[in-house]
């Protein structure tokens, strides 16, 4: 009985004693740990380096001839015969086709024996004429005439003192009087019923003369040209061959002479510049490439549906400069505009920038395992990799993906990479 109890005292005690020390190992440890120093932070890092840089930007438009025109007739008439087909490539002026002239021949030949007959009857109206009225008219001319020269002669020897004042005076108002009734006479015979039939008669002539003339035009829309150089791209001609009026009939389009179109959103637009290079892709001429430059940028934005709602785009047009065969009207291109370039200036990773809330930009380097911060400035961007302009060398070492929590002079560990 002693010896069992003996044992459980022996029990108590080891079990107190493993306590003591378990317990006495763990403040250690919390107190060792609260003294420790804290161990170097690991950062990644690249080499800043001095290098050409690009600056691009892609997007895609669709292909359009620089002239293109909608042909359509501004008669109604029956075609004669086509002289062309779709896939023809035309020159300016080149007859497309003729209508039937039956119908505009018939009125232009009525409307020149009208003018005939009106011109007839204006020259017989003027072979009349009014005798009396003209004979009264030229006496009273003459009578006029005659006592003008008497006044100009009368003044002279008044003047000279070899007649009389009321002689002077007289043939003054002789004068006066020979060309008030000249004037009287002149306007009885403009005012006359036979004047008045002239004048209405050459009216009519000269309405004779333009419906002539209105049709001769007319008679001119009856052969259809092409007024630009290109290719019938489409037809649409009636089978009834009739055509109407106003109705567009083919389009004719300048393939020699090609375009890119692009709707570019604002942000990247405010970049392009006039005469910027541009390399042109498509997967409709897959495996060619071919050279452009930017020859049109808008003058206003245009909203379009975009993925976030409505957005503002610039019209962007790219002359194509190498066309072969290969390109046509209404192909999607791709485009790759070169809108900035520089030569041997210093680059690191976009991940190497780090961007305050008051906006300015910082990159961290690492020397002798202590850290730097620089304030540089941005230049231009490429796709991998934006120019810096700062207090910082070829070779520096950065530091890639920087937080918030990096500070100048921290202790850190790097692990570069390429």
């Amino acid at each position: 009985m002693e010896g069992a109890l003996g044992m459980t005292k022996k029990k108590k005690i080891i079990f107190i004693t493993l306590g003591i020390l378990i317990l006495i190992g763990i403040v250690g440890t919390t107190i060792a740990m609260k003294n420790r120093k804290p161990s170097a932070m690991m950062v990644q890092t690249t080499s800043v380096k001095k290098e050409n840089i690009e600056s691009h930007i892609q997007a895609t438009g669709k292909i359009f001839s620089m002239d293109k025109r909608e042909i359509v007739s501004d008669v109604e008439e029956k075609i004669e015969k086509m002289f062309v087909k779709k896939g023809d490539k035309v020159q300016k002026d080149q007859v497309l086709m003729k209508l039937e002239e039956t119908n505009i021949q018939y009125k232009i030949k009525d409307a020149k024996l009208r003018l005939s007959m009106e011109e007839e009857n204006l020259k017989q109206l003027k072979k009349e004429g009014n005798t009396e009225l003209e004979i009264s008219l030229s006496n009273s001319k003459i009578k006029y005439e005659d006592a003008k020269t008497t006044y100009e002669r009368n003044k002279n020897l008044y003047e000279g003192s070899v007649i009389s004042k009321a002689d002077f005076e007289k043939s003054q108002n002789d004068m006066n009087q020979f060309y008030n009734d000249y004037l009287l006479a002149k306007e009885n015979l403009k005012n006359s019923n036979h004047e008045n039939q002239i004048v209405t008669q050459t009216q009519k002539v000269e309405l004779a003369k333009l419906e002539v003339q209105k049709l001769e035009e007319d008679l001119k829309k009856h052969t259809i040209k092409s007024p630009i150089t290109g290719t019938i791209v489409d037809t649409n001609i009636s089978e009834s061959g009739i055509i109407e009026s106003h109705v567009t009939l083919m389009s004719i389009q300048d393939v020699d002479h090609l375009e890119v179109i692009v709707d570019m959103n604002e942000y990247d637009a405010s970049k392009i510049k006039l005469g910027d290079p541009v390399k042109i892709t498509g997967d409709a001429f897959e495996k060619k490439e071919y050279k452009g430059k930017v020859k049109y940028i808008g003058s206003m934005a245009k909203q379009m549906d975009g993925g976030q709602g409505k957005e503002g785009v610039i019209e962007i047009k790219i002359d194509i400069e190498n066309i072969d065969q290969f390109l046509k009207p209404g192909f999607s291109a791709k485009v790759d505009i070169l809108t900035q370039k520089k030569n041997n200036v210093l680059t690191v990773p976009y991940e190497a920038i780090f961007t305050r809330k008051n906006g300015d930009k910082i990159i961290f380097t690492v020397k002798d395992g202590k850290v730097k911060e620089h304030k540089v400035k941005i230049g231009i961007e490429s796709d991998f990799c934006v120019e810096i302009i700062g207090d910082i060398k070829k070779n520096d070492e950065v530091i890639l993906n920087p937080t918030e929590d990096l500070k100048d002079k921290d202790q850190v560990m790097s692990n570069k990479v390429m």
